[in-house]
């Protein structure tokens, strides 16, 4: 035990417990290293490595006292890359018999994540100013083709070519990290493995320069799990000077950019992207919740992978759906309802096309029937009617606003052709499902933990269950580009509406778009203000009893 190791213990470990509660976001820089050399999460054993590679997801660390390490959110921790050898005992020595420099021959258990795009990262954080570890808050799950177990082992630093240790240039040292171990480097019960010789007499040396006892007397034993706790502070505030020295000044610096540098001089396409990319679940974040994880991880390995916002937004937009789409959201009088409600109706909308059109129901809809049926029962508050068939519509909007036990009376009541009703009730699954979605926007918000109000296992369509990760981030985008602008992604008319002469064209519609919103909020307020003082609650209440009574017998139309 080094006597610097016992003086630096209590100021080192306040350091590092202060620094444990930064989180920042992961730079393009470091997503790109991670895409170059993935990510490690060290395991118990084998046999929970494999486990996590079957369910094709990680839960996080759990208990008080990890809670408490993961500032109050439970979370999962990765080395980014392969971690030296301080930041893996810093991060996870237990005891001496996972000390490397006492059992220097140790074999670790780990999972490799892969990921293969950076939009796959937006959901990680760095703890940047201790140890660049990488944190994911709740469960983490990931494609089966990018996860697999390995076995880390400790060893000197070597060249590639002739495997001969490197001394660092700065030290004029060898230094040891850890690498991934060929199968036939290790042990018959895969716990340690056969080291060279230059790497067993450097571990020696180092045992006896740190001040570990030799032996393995109780003696020695005692004395080495007492100095490893020593020996392990002093590599924590070493870490932390260094990381806080090398990464505040880039931290500051990105951030001042980021609040000084406009993004007026973005296309809309790029806007749009830009936001899907920048969606993170730090304020909103289902994956906290274990039934929504577990579940999204379940439907994984049936096959049903969760799609991606970009991809199914543009396959809409820039087809003949998507066209006849903005037809008829043109249409709307946005002016009847509060902005919020519409909102919430555009992004329904939004989720019944896109299941329609990954349940193949657009592909042969040459006469716009299925489309106009899906439109119209969910606007129908905002536009003229222009159905024909209107008891089809009435069944559809009937339904679903009720529960799936009462969808055959009501297809009864409603006259429904026996010929129509498979068709019917698929729609009716489509919009119940499309409303579901949606429920995204209910999240409840509380300091330690995010419950969601989207429960998967109520949704019917299995292509609706793929959806899950969209209705968060189209919620995110609709609060952040206008669903006009949204709908004509990748289009030419999105094209020919976000080019701008010169940035004051640009800056003045930027401008007007806040303002319309706004507007259209305060002129919300003010119907309700003067209902409420001059109709009186009394007459609101049977405005509303009235609603409800159309509604029950099936909204005529």
């Amino acid at each position: 035990m080094r006597i610097n190791d016992f003086i630096m213990f209590i100021p080192n470990a306040v350091m590092a417990v202060f620094l444990n509660t930064i989180r920042v976001n992961i730079d393009d820089i470091s997503k790109q290293e991670i895409l170059k050399n993935g990510l490690y999460h060290i395991t118990p054993n084998e046999e929970v490595s494999k486990k996590i590679v079957e369910s094709q997801h990680f839960k996080p660390a759990r208990g008080p006292i990890k809670n408490l390490n993961s500032y109050g959110t439970a979370c999962v921790c990765f080395f980014d890359g392969l971690p030296s050898v301080e930041n893996y005992m810093k991060n996870l020595l237990e005891g001496q018999s996972n000390n490397p420099y006492i059992n220097p021959t140790i074999a670790v258990p780990a999972v490799k994540v892969s990921p293969k795009e950076k939009e796959e990262l937006v959901n990680y954080k760095s703890r940047a100013l201790e140890d660049n570890a990488i944190l994911f808050e709740g469960y983490c799950v990931l494609p089966e083709d990018e996860i697999k177990t390995v076995h880390l082992v400790p060893d000197l630093v070597r060249n590639q070519k002739t495997g001969e240790p490197i001394k660092n240039i700065e030290t004029g040292k060898y230094e040891i990290a850890f690498r991934e171990a060929l199968e036939e480097e290790l042990s018959e019960d895969r716990k340690s493995y056969k080291a060279k010789e230059d790497y067993l007499k450097f571990m020696e040396e180092e045992k006896e320069r740190l001040g570990y006892m030799k032996g393995n007397n109780v003696i020695a034993r005692v004395f080495n799990s007492i100095s490893s706790v020593f020996h392990v502070t002093n590599i924590e505030g070493n870490m932390s000077r260094k990381n806080v020295i090398t990464n505040l000044p880039k931290i500051i610096k990105r951030k001042f950019q980021q609040l000084v540098t406009p993004k007026l001089d973005m296309s809309i396409d790029e806007k749009i992207y830009s936001s899907i990319n920048e969606f993170d679940t730090s304020k909103k974040n289902p994956y906290r919740d274990k039934r929504f994880g577990e579940k999204v991880a379940e439907l994984q390995t049936k096959g049903l992978k969760q799609l991606k916002l970009k991809e199914e937004l543009e396959k809409l937009t820039t087809s003949d759906a998507g066209k006849y789409f903005r037809q008829k959201h043109n249409k709307i009088n946005q002016n009847q309802k509060s902005p919020s409600e519409i909102s919430h109706y555009n992004r329904v909308a939004m989720y019944a096309m896109l299941i329609a059109q990954k349940e193949g129901m657009l592909e042969k809809d040459t006469n716009n029937r299925t489309k106009d049926l899906l439109l119209n029962s969910v606007y129908y508050k905002y536009m003229d009617n222009e159905n024909k068939d209107n008891n089809l519509l009435k069944a559809i909007i009937t339904a679903s606003q009720k529960k799936d036990n009462k969808v055959n009376k009501i297809l009864k009541k409603c006259k429904i052709d026996k010929a129509d009703i498979e068709y019917v009730s698929q729609l009716i699954n489509v919009i119940k499902d499309a409303y579901a979605l949606d429920r995204t926007r209910l999240d409840l918000s509380l300091p330690i933990a995010v419950k969601t109000n989207l429960n998967p296992e109520f949704l019917r369509l299995d292509t609706s269950k793929q959806l899950l990760n969209i209705s968060y981030q189209l919620e995110n985008l609709s609060k952040k580009v206008s669903f006009d602008r949204i709908l004509a992604y990748k289009t030419q008319e999105q094209l020919e509406g976000g080019n701008y002469e010169n940035k004051r064209e640009q800056f003045i519609d930027y401008l007007r778009q806040g303002i319309v919103q706004k507007v259209r909020k305060n002129i919300h307020k003010a119907k309700t203000v003067y209902n409420t003082k001059f109709t009186g609650n009394h007459a609101i209440s049977n405005v509303k009893k009235n609603q409800k009574l159309q509604e029950d017998e099936g909204l005529t139309l």
